[in-house]
């Protein structure tokens, strides 16, 4: 360990924080994993066995009163999200939370409000936004290369297979599709137009024996001529994909949001032509095909851009990348995309 690692725990042992975040934390040259918790001890040792963690505790409790525990990342179910957030900052460890962030708003600024108040980081996982993939997106439409923006779509799929015991299909622990998938839809179009949109419309199918929501569609209207449609579900085939179309060009992620075993790739089609860039130096990431541009970014695993990015900012170092916006940003649209699908009508954000 160095001064500039920031000592992280984990309070339980999902599959999302064994799969991805555990493993992030190992590899990030400015992490140090140093504890995990579960209400299973045995599961707790089990899962600090396999990551070398030298400290385990059999409740999430006990890890919060460690003073050694700098950090804590937080991938318990989304009913949970709020109650053990505002105990870890009360706590005075930093924290980041997996998605959504809360079940409603009214949650999210109640968390907001308790980091505030303790003066600790509280940081939402949403860890494609650190995927070069998804940079590069929006420096092209911050370029302006797109000209005005008329419209964007999204798309979240995975298949779930039936499972009574998976927590997305558990209403009483924030299950369902649009917490799970659908969030991702908002976020990314909030984040690449850079706008908030003013109201959404939406239609969602839901489970007669889960009474959770399976998948959905919507719109998002974003002002001056710009709207949003998205497509998110757990039952069909996995796929992700945005796509930006503007009075200039269009862009898209073809292959998804990340890029990470892979090479990433963004389409961009311009209304300028190949033949009038010649003579002009062309950026060797940048291949002629049938679009105008295909731009090729090289892999890289937004989960631990995302944990360096956490702890240069507890270091004080630079400002988390993320972290000015509102943590009820998203839960706002979502709020309102659950009240126009029990309404049918289009509700205000």
């Amino acid at each position: 360990m160095t001064k500039e690692q920031v000592r992280w725990g984990v309070l339980g042992c999902a599959g999302i924080a064994i799969s991805q975040v555990m493993p992030s934390i190992v590899e990030a040259e400015h992490a140090e994993f140093l504890a995990v918790a579960s209400r299973s001890l045995e599961k707790a040792r089990a899962t600090a066995e396999k990551f070398g963690v030298p400290r385990v505790y059999g409740s999430y409790k006990e890890l919060l009163e460690d003073p050694d525990i700098e950090a804590v990342y937080i991938p318990l179910p989304n009913s949970l999200h709020k109650p053990w957030s505002i105990a870890a900052v009360n706590a005075g460890k930093h924290v980041l939370c997996e998605k959504p962030i809360a079940l409603n708003a009214a949650e999210a600024r109640d968390m907001q409000a308790a980091a505030e108040e303790n003066d600790r980081l509280l940081l939402e996982a949403f860890m494609y936004r650190f995927s070069p993939i998804v940079q590069k997106a929006i420096q092209i439409i911050r370029d302006g290369t797109l000209g005005e923006l008329r419209a964007i779509h999204s798309v979240f799929n995975f298949y779930l297979k039936d499972n009574p015991k998976n927590v997305r299909l558990q209403p009483d622990l924030g299950g369902g599709a649009l917490y799970d998938a659908g969030c991702y839809c908002i976020n990314v179009q909030r984040m690449l137009t850079g706008r908030e949109p003013h109201s959404a419309w939406a239609r969602l199918s839901w489970s007669p024996k889960y009474h959770v929501d399976m998948g959905g569609v919507g719109v998002l209207d974003f002002g001056d001529g710009l709207r949003g449609t998205f497509f998110t579900g757990m039952h069909t085939l996995w796929d992700s994909y945005f796509r930006v179309s503007g009075t200039k060009g269009t862009l898209e992620a073809p292959a998804g949001f990340l890029g990470r075993e892979r090479e990433a790739v963004l389409r961009l089609a311009t209304d300028r032509r190949p033949d009038s860039t010649a003579g002009k130096p062309v950026e060797p990431y940048i291949v002629e095909g049938s679009w105008s541009k295909q731009i090729v970014l090289e892999p890289a695993n937004p989960y631990v851009l995302q944990m360096e990015d956490a702890c240069a900012a507890i270091r004080g170092q630079r400002p988390a990348m993320f972290g000015d916006e509102p943590l009820d940003a998203n839960m706002r649209v979502i709020d309102a995309i659950y009240a126009s699908d029990k309404t049918g009508d289009e509700i205000a954000v």
